[in-house]
């Protein structure tokens, strides 16, 4: 398909906020983050939404763009991670009919233990 700039991964904590990063260039233009793959025409599933000035669409208050909207940062912060939080999230960037730009992530959200387990044997695996 065309206009797909990216799929990463992003791992957050359980009870954290997490950020999907979502930039983009040219003119101000609306933007929407949905969970789930994207769809051919829009957001499925919209969490959040813009029209590159202001918030439009807000599904939960745990939804928030933290960055400066006006300068094109769309990135995504959930606040207050839980496990039900894992999965695709798309971020489409409205350009032109069928032409849209998407960023894919998938998220995973781990239990604060978990993570700090793996730290620890990362950290001190040489002992």
């Amino acid at each position: 398909r065309y206009g797909v700039t990216s799929y990463r991964q992003v791992i957050g904590v359980v009870g954290q906020s997490v950020t999907l990063p979502c930039f983009y260039e040219g003119k101000v233009t609306s933007i929407c983050w949905g969970r789930g793959k994207c769809s051919w025409i829009d957001c499925r599933n919209t969490v959040i939404s813009t029209d590159g000035y202001k918030v439009t669409e807000q599904k939960n208050e745990r939804y928030k763009f933290k960055g400066d909207i006006g300068k094109r940062d769309v990135s995504l912060t959930i606040e207050n991670a839980v496990l039900s939080d894992s999965g695709l999230y798309c971020c489409r960037i409205k350009k032109w009919l069928f032409n849209d730009e998407e960023n894919i992530i998938k998220l995973t959200i781990k239990s604060g233990e978990l993570v700090f387990l793996l730290t620890l044997i990362a950290c001190c695996e040489f002992l």
